[in-house]
């Protein structure tokens, strides 16, 4: 996963993240995970079994979430 996930991406007031434009994730062992617009992913869900809140807070977080 790339920081161009971030632009399909949009932080929530509650820590979830919804997604924005169409995106499929690879994870371990070459798996993917289709995320569908407007899916809304929060804390302790592990689409695959990959941490995708973690990592959105880690890489596209910027103090900044939707209204």
């Amino acid at each position: 996963m790339t920081p161009d996930l971030c632009e399909a991406f949009r932080r929530n007031r509650d820590g979830s993240w919804t997604c924005t434009k169409p995106s499929v994730l690879t994870v371990g062992g070459g798996q993917t995970v289709s995320i569908e617009v407007g899916q809304t992913i929060s804390r302790g869900e592990l689409p695959g079994g990959y941490d995708l809140t973690a990592y959105l807070e880690q890489t596209c977080a910027h103090g900044d979430t939707a209204g």
